[in-house]
């Protein structure tokens, strides 16, 4: 009997490409290119005043000063009272539209009532009408109902975000509607098949909601414009607002100080998206699928 001896080759080697090479370097260098803003604030805020307009740059400080970050909290600004309004107002207005807008996307996309297409089609062209255009009747809302210069003008408009809806309803549509069906015919009523069936096979989109909204919404976290109309006093003021009047006449505040209070606020924003960045792409693929 003879045996045969197999003999097997060193495993061939990975070789990449050069459309990836290419594409590997382009997306490196958009990445670089993203991260140096938040980069150079960090390192900003750790500079000492006389370091701050070296030429050139240094990209690293020579000491790191973090006295500027007490500096901005015991400085002439309530910084920790509008660091707490924003966290109030973004917190209550991103609860406010994850409740409303899967209801309202919902019966959009599965529900039928009179005058559904029209309704729609209004709110697509109003997605289209940014807010400077709204905002005098917005505002003369608000006063007759005493609400200026109060969290309430900010948070009650936006729980009432079209993009919201429109996101959710994009959801409900790529659910089958056998599913709902089975539903009805197990005895379950409107509101048990939305709460029980419809609203947990749309979970991802729920959570991707929730980040778009706290981040996008021009009402609640980032907003500048909003906010700067509807509250007229430092212990109302947002912290947008307050890194403004932190700049000083000319802009002549501290900017290693202004950075520094500048990394509070997007020190949080910047971890939420970092901890939930796969239910935002894995909710904007999911609603992309059907149109």
């Amino acid at each position: 009997m003879t045996s045969t001896i197999v003999t097997r080759g060193a495993p061939p080697r990975f070789r990449p490409s050069t459309g990836k090479i290419v594409s590997i370097a382009l997306l490196a260098i958009g990445g670089a290119g993203m991260v140096a803003p938040f980069l150079w604030m960090f390192v900003t805020s750790l500079k000492s005043g006389a370091n701050v307009y070296d030429l050139p740059p240094n990209w690293i400080p020579l000491e790191f000063n973090w006295n500027n970050y007490v500096v901005a909290l015991n400085g002439p600004l309530p910084l920790l009272k509008n660091l707490w309004n924003s966290v109030f107002i973004a917190v209550l207005g991103t609860a406010g539209v994850v409740i409303t807008a899967p209801m309202a996307g919902y019966a959009f996309a599965k529900m039928k009532f009179a005058g559904q297409n029209v309704v729609f089609m209004v709110l697509l062209a109003a997605l289209m009408v940014p807010v400077q255009v709204t905002i005098i009747p917005l505002f003369l809302i608000m006063r007759n109902l005493g609400l200026v210069n109060t969290p309430w003008s900010l948070i009650l408009p936006a729980v009432t975000w079209g993009f919201g809806v429109f996101l959710m309803r994009q959801f409900f549509l790529t659910m089958p509607n056998e599913i709902l069906e089975a539903a009805r015919i197990d005895g379950a009523g409107p509101w048990r098949t939305y709460f029980s069936v419809a609203l947990p096979l749309v979970k991802n989109g729920v959570s991707a909601l929730a980040i778009i909204t706290f981040l996008n919404n021009p009402f609640l976290w980032n907003a500048y414009f909003a906010p700067s109309i509807f509250l007229n006093s430092q212990d109302t003021a947002t912290m947008p607002l307050a890194l403004v009047l932190m700049r000083g006449p000319f802009a002549t505040g501290q900017i290693n100080v202004l950075m520094a209070a500048t990394a509070m606020i997007v020190i949080p924003a910047l971890i939420v998206f970092l901890l939930a960045q796969r239910w935002i792409i894995a909710g904007m693929t999911q609603s992309g699928v059907k149109g």
